[in-house]
């Protein structure tokens, strides 16, 4: 987030004192901190130069921007459309704050809306490959899998070397149940970033409904080994080695991870220490949205321990509630239907 702010900060910096003496220092400190600090104190600092008399037009139109990102990494997605407003009034041909506003509009689960602001970003600036890549996952969130495509092919060919271009498009060849281009596209985000936990994830679990227990084994144990602390990837980890006939592991690692949130409850359900309608109890949240995802994932998961104690009718009553009713952007929501494809030609 921070690589989007303003450069050449200490000329900035040293400028705001010359023009307003040394009794605006604490003004140029403000500014300083603003785009410097994180949370609450750049925040902080943002209100206070934003309210300061010394700054207006281009300045404010920074500040704004500046605390608009501080909101956005706090979730505060109201607040932080408030300042990209004020960004785009100042400013109306600022495209990253079309972008970035678009991306909390995103959050909040009004995609229309999101994508508006893309296309404004990208008719303002056509070559920035954010934008496309964002829209991309907008237009998957809603459905639309062939614009969604076209938009991580523009980015790839606008940025060829991001993996997470790569990453997204294979999410979408997912879902449209394309898992040879969803595991080419995983390898070239691993090739690119051979780090990144995520992708490891995302290649296991495709491998997984091609068929492929052992690179599923492979993917899931190195995403692991990277990202230790992730429930999700223990979960998945789980439901493999029970497919290929080995321990569960969940009792060694779960001194790993954080028992106090979600996914907790389903790793509980898959030890055996919670039951399927406990489960769902657990998943209640004010946030519509979050339950939503929540109710979801404890369908799929509920699936597939029924799946493995063998009560195959429930397993597809369960991944049917899935793919009903899980955003499309959820990983789970292309198992449950990969599950039901499976269970459909089994005899």
């Amino acid at each position: 987030m921070r690589s989007r702010r303003c450069t050449c900060l200490a000329i900035i910096v040293m400028t705001t004192v010359v023009m307003f003496g040394f009794g605006g220092a604490a003004a140029a400190d403000d500014w300083e901190t603003c785009a410097k600090a994180w949370g609450d104190t750049a925040i902080a600092a943002c209100t206070r130069a934003i309210g300061s008399p010394r700054f207006k037009d281009r300045d404010l139109v920074r500040l704004y921007y500046n605390r608009g990102i501080e909101y956005d990494e706090k979730r505060d997605y109201d607040r932080a459309i408030a300042d990209y407003n004020e960004v785009i009034h100042l400013d109306p041909i600022y495209a990253k704050a079309y972008c970035d506003r678009g991306n909390a509009w995103r959050n909040k689960g009004d995609l229309d809306r999101a994508i508006a602001d893309y296309n404004e970003a990208i008719r303002l600036d056509p070559k920035d490959a954010k934008a496309y890549n964002s829209r991309g996952i907008a237009s998957r969130a809603k459905g639309d899998l062939d614009r969604a495509i076209a938009d991580y092919n523009e980015a790839i060919r606008l940025d060829p070397k991001d993996a997470a271009y790569y990453n997204n498009r294979g999410n979408a060849w997912r879902n449209k149940g394309d898992l040879d281009r969803a595991i080419a596209d995983y390898n070239e985000a691993i090739r690119l970033d051979p780090k990144d936990a995520g992708c490891y994830k995302n290649r296991g679990v495709a491998n997984l409904y091609a068929g492929s227990l052992s690179k599923a084994l492979a993917d899931l144990n190195q995403a692991s080994e990277l990202k230790p602390k992730d429930a999700y990837t223990a979960l998945w980890l789980d439901v493999v080695n029970k497919r290929s006939n080995l321990p569960s592991h969940l009792p060694q690692v779960i001194a790993q991870l954080d028992m106090t949130r979600w996914p907790a409850p389903v790793i509980r359900l898959f030890l055996g220490q919670m039951t399927p309608d406990a489960v769902l109890a657990a998943a209640d949240d004010p946030n519509g949205m979050i339950k939503q995802r929540r109710v979801c994932e404890a369908s799929f998961f509920s699936g597939e321990l029924r799946l493995m104690q063998g009560t195959k009718e429930n397993a597809a009553h369960l991944f049917r509630l899935a793919a009903t009713d899980c955003p499309k952007t959820l990983i789970v929501w292309s198992a449950a239907n990969a599950e039901l494809k499976a269970l459909s030609s089994s005899p």
